[in-house]
């Protein structure tokens, strides 16, 4: 075998133990997720919370709680329920290949999350419909 080839085979097998291991480093996201806004802006209410007639300002103060409770997840992909105390809607959503950005949807939303660690989300809505326009986000820590 040549030297040429000989690269060839060592870079072939470098590539493809790279995309082994990333999909071996998918983080499991089961369980159940909770916390309160960090910031943002909204205008309505939609599904989950009491409606604003104006626009108005989130913040971590307002200490409304919101879970996340994801029960399966089949390598990238993954559903579950999204609530808080005034109800819930279904959620579906994907890792990303970097495995720390996932892409949700819900029944009338988009979320992404930030994996910041094992045990804790970014977590970020955005809405826009006739009546609502939200752009939040949530620190999630896993319950």
């Amino acid at each position: 075998m040549g030297i040429g080839r000989a690269i060839a085979v060592i870079g072939a097998a470098l590539v493809l133990g790279g995309i082994a291991s990333a999909e071996d480093a998918i983080p499991n996201l089961v369980g159940t997720w909770s916390g309160t806004f960090t910031g943002g802006g909204r205008l309505g209410g939609g599904d989950l919370a009491p409606a604003d007639a104006k626009p108005t300002f989130v913040h971590e103060d307002m200490k409304r709680q919101y879970t996340l409770k994801i029960d399966e997840q089949h390598g990238r992909g993954m559903i579950g329920t999204w609530s808080s105390v005034k109800g819930s809607e279904r959620i579906q959503g994907v890792v990303r290949l970097d495995n720390q950005t996932v892409l949700f949807v819900d029944t009338d939303s988009y979320e992404t999350a930030k994996i910041l660690s094992a045990n804790e989300l970014e977590f970020c809505n955005q809405t826009t419909n006739g009546k609502d326009m939200f752009a939040f986000c949530f620190l999630l820590k896993r319950q």
